[in-house]
């Protein structure tokens, strides 16, 4: 299980601050990606081109530009670019 935590309106198109996705691995996209399709809509108003990655360590990185792979036991947070103040 890999725990990712949802701020801003992520958090609000997904209808949840945290979830929890099954995978031993994942690719940082992929958890966008996921993320997206449990909000229900076509246009959730993420993606991985605006999206903030920060894993456990402190590494933070656009998922896009990223091929980091998140495993299981791993926290994440998911910022979106206007998440505000």
């Amino acid at each position: 299980m890999i725990s990712v935590r949802c701020l801003g309106h992520i958090g609000t198109s997904v209808g949840e601050e945290e979830v929890e996705l099954e995978g031993s691995e994942l690719e940082a996209s992929e958890i966008v990606e996921r993320l997206r399709e449990m909000s229900g809509r076509e246009d959730p108003g993420f993606t991985r081109f605006n999206t903030l990655m920060m894993v456990e360590d402190g590494e933070a990185f656009v998922t896009a530009a990223a091929s980091r792979k998140v495993r299981s036991g791993e926290r994440v947070v998911l910022i979106p670019f206007s998440h505000g103040g």
